[in-house]
């Protein structure tokens, strides 16, 4: 054994030695000195920014409306002490037939100086305006002491709580504190947008990132140049003669010679992640252990590319072909992976079925990338029938917006749905109105209209058993009272949109709200019934006689975060983004059992079948749960669907290459079988791309699951998905992240027994 720990000093020495070693870690000094200013500070929060209001668009239609209003209010008493720029937005809000749509980077900037404008005036308050509001004790005792004897900070406080309190769907509730980054002296005037239970997540990814392109890359690449020549050099005349000379195998020799070769890397890799962690923990607080687990995942990752090296250098013996042959072999890697993934953003995952929606004349289905595509029998494809909007961007990201629904209204023959910016926070608070409600009217095409902009922050759509559209938003449940067109008059002979302000009409209800997203909400199709998830509580809404809605039963969630809910007379599903799903009586919203019948994959939809017997869950890795609430019991049936609906007395369930088949609820039979034709796209993704890709080694990949330890998150992760507000609809892409580990081990044990017969064999 001696000897051949010898061997492995003699290889670490070599590298040791490498001028080239010290270059690296002087790198690696002056990365860490230049990362190690950067910090951050916890503020109280005082004047709006532009990331203090929700919803923008929907704060001055709000002000427009109290302004129009008889009665006294808080946006009537603010209109009457505003200055000139926020008076005017307003009114040029209204001037809109629709709404409003967007606001420029100006006029965002003059309605957040408005606002900080009332803060530090003292007759922001008006007992009549605000007497309908109830005020927290804090305001309570500053109303008492005065505004005007309050000193200007207190002042600024009682104002924001006051304007809070007043508008709380389109602020939200005041954050308790804001998070300012900052780099040695100085620091960035705005916050960062997210809160502080996102904020070791938000380090987390960054280190993922940060670490990926230094060590990752760099350092290995630097690493792969400076152990090459340890393999050609073993077999100089000389070296290797005085080494057989001794009591040792050429393999075991072969294999000391790489482990020393890999000491280098785990050197170098150490001493920059141990660095970085110090610095986290101590400039921000994050003392992240798997930050630590990342160290032999590199090392890993190094020894895949000198397995190739080593490989290389025992066949030619010259460490230039061994550097050459490493970089041949990570361009084919890179290209592999890289075509890979473009086929799937560009031709595979736009046309990925996501929704399903039986009309009566066809199949209609939604794309990944926002199609509306029908079924054509003769042709066996899915035409392209409307587009919802332009997608920009890879497939990955490219679901810009939430489709909600499309649901099929029969009496108007149309198609209606909601879009939903897949960032909507941020797009709001940018001057962006939110979600948009859109119609498609059957008149031998799909041919699609606006209407006038939904309530704030509609985020489900629904049918009735009475084929009423019901849309339910922060404040509640509103009936759509239109017809599926948009009003139009002509002048001149062009067609005039007329939109309309009463399209929607508010049904209740008066407790629970308002919703804040993201919140989930289903209904019963039997009874009417609509269940809210709303910050941690269950809201079970009844229609009255007159069709307003009233809460029935509310229980609070003893865990917290977002879900998607499916309702039936007899049991209430919560689907978890952790994966659980718990199921619950259908009129107390008791909880009975709690199951993960998929590991800890996030849900993408419930859907619930018209006579309320059966439930299906779908995950976005593309497995399906069914549950019969007659029997009480579920069932795992599908690994690769993308898409699930029920029709009558079936269910339509779309696979990830778009086939549809239609099963039988009671016999379980496949009664039809939508089966398009493959492309020559799709084709060659099948038959030659993923089968090469499968069989390659994947050392790129580990960065996943670099991202798993430091996020506990298995799917792709990205700084979208922090700015989102974690609506579960949104597109997901769900990594297999121990399947790069597995293949990978498999590649280094082949090259390394493949080197260890060759050198053996060989003729010294």
């Amino acid at each position: 054994m001696r000897p051949y720990l010898t061997v492995i000093y003699d290889s670490f020495h070599e590298a040791f030695v490498s001028r080239v070693l010290y270059i690296l870690l002087l790198v690696l000094t002056l990365v860490l000195l230049a990362v190690a200013p950067f910090g951050y500070d916890e503020l109280k929060p005082a004047l709006f920014h532009r990331m203090s209001v929700r919803d923008i668009p929907g704060f001055l239609e709000e002000l427009r409306k109290q302004e129009a209003a008889e009665s006294p209010s808080p946006g009537k008493h603010i209109m009457t002490i505003a200055g000139e720029p926020l008076q005017r937005l307003v009114h040029d809000d209204e001037k809109e037939d629709d709404g409003p749509s967007r606001l420029s980077g100006r006029q965002v900037d003059e309605f957040v100086q408005g606002l900080n404008d009332l803060l530090t005036r003292t007759d922001l308050y008006d007992t009549e305006a605000w007497q309908k509001i109830a005020l927290n004790k804090q305001c309570q005792d500053a109303i008492e002491e005065g505004p005007e004897n309050l000193p200007t900070q207190d002042l600024v406080e009682f104002n924001r709580m006051l304007m809070h309190q007043a508008f709380f769907v389109q602020l939200g509730p005041i954050p308790k504190e804001e998070l300012y980054l900052k780099y040695a002296l100085f620091q960035f005037p705005e916050p960062l947008p997210i809160s502080k239970s996102l904020f070791e997540m938000a380090v987390n990814l960054t280190l993922a990132g940060f670490i990926d392109i230094i060590v990752g890359m760099l350092a290995i690449f630097v690493a792969i140049l400076v152990t090459a020549p340890i393999i050609p050099r073993t077999f100089e005349p000389g070296a290797i003669d005085l080494l057989l000379s001794k009591p040792v195998s050429r393999s075991l020799l072969v294999l000391a010679k790489y482990f020393g070769g890999c000491v280098f890397i785990l050197l170098t890799v150490s001493y920059f992640i141990f660095g970085l962690w110090l610095i986290v923990g101590w400039r921000f607080d994050v003392w992240s252990q798997p930050l630590l687990l990342c160290i032999p995942i590199f090392m890993f990752q190094f020894a895949i590319y000198y397995a190739v090296s080593t490989f290389a250098g025992v066949v030619w013996r010259n460490s230039i072909v061994s550097i050459v042959v490493t970089v041949l072999f990570f361009l084919a890697c890179f290209t592999v992976g890289t075509t890979k993934v473009f086929m799937e953003e560009t031709a595979i995952n736009p046309t990925r079925l996501i929704r399903l929606v039986p009309t009566d004349d066809a199949l209609v289905g939604v794309t990944q990338n926002g199609k509306f595509v029908q079924w054509n029998e003769t042709q066996r494809t899915w035409d392209d029938v409307l587009i919802s909007e332009q997608r920009r961007g890879p497939a990955s990201i490219v679901m810009q917006s939430v489709l909600v629904g499309p649901i099929f209204d029969a009496p108007s023959q149309s198609l209606m749905y909601l879009e939903q910016p897949a960032n909507r926070g941020r797009m709001r608070r940018m001057g962006s109105s939110g979600g948009q409600f859109k119609t498609a009217k059957w008149t031998g095409n799909w041919v699609a209209a606006n209407v006038p902009n939904p309530p704030t922050n509609s985020s489900w759509i629904m049918k009735d058993s009475e084929e009423n559209v019901l849309v339910v938003g922060s404040a509640g449940v509103h009936r759509y009272a239109g017809n599926g067109e948009e009003k139009k008059a002509n002048f001149l002979g062009f067609d005039i949109p007329l939109g309309g302000k009463n399209a929607f009409t508010r049904l209740g209800p008066d407790d629970g709200i308002p919703y804040l997203s993201p919140f989930a909400a289903a209904i019963d199709p039997t009874s009417n019934q609509i269940l809210v998830a709303n910050q941690g509580k269950l809201y079970l809404l009844r229609p009255k006689e007159d069709g307003k809605y009233v809460v029935q039963q509310e229980t609070e969630r003893e865990a917290k975060g977002s879900v998607i809910v499916g309702l039936t007379p007899k049991v209430a599903i919560v689907a978890t983004e952790e994966g659980d799903l718990e199921i619950r009586d259908g009129q107390t919203l008791e909880l009975l059992n709690t199951i993960r019948p998929t590991g800890n994959l996030s849900p993408a939809a419930v859907e619930t079948s018209l006579d309320g017997e059966k439930l299906a869950v779908l995950f976005h890795s593309g497995d399906l749960w069914r549950y019969d609430t007659g029997a009480g019991q579920g069932r795992w049936t599908d690994s690769d669907a993308s898409a699930v609906a029920f029709d009558k007395d079936r269910i339509l369930i779309a696979n990830a290459k778009t086939h549809v088949r239609i099963e039988n609820l009671e016999t379980g039979k496949i009664e039809q079988a939508y089966t398009p034709i493959a492309d020559s796209w799709r084709l060659a993704y099948d038959w030659i791309i993923a089968p090469i890709y499968y069989v390659f080694p994947k050392p790129g990949e580990l960065n996943k699951l670099v991202k798993y330890l430091l996020t506990e998150e298995s799917n792709n992760a990205t700084f979208a998905g922090l700015e989102s507000l974690g609506d579960l609809r949104e597109v997901q892409s769900t990594d297999d992240i121990f399947q790069p580990v597995i293949h990978n081990a498999i590649f280094i044990a082949v090259m390394l027994t493949i080197t260890c017969v060759y050198v053996s064999r060989l003729d010294l």
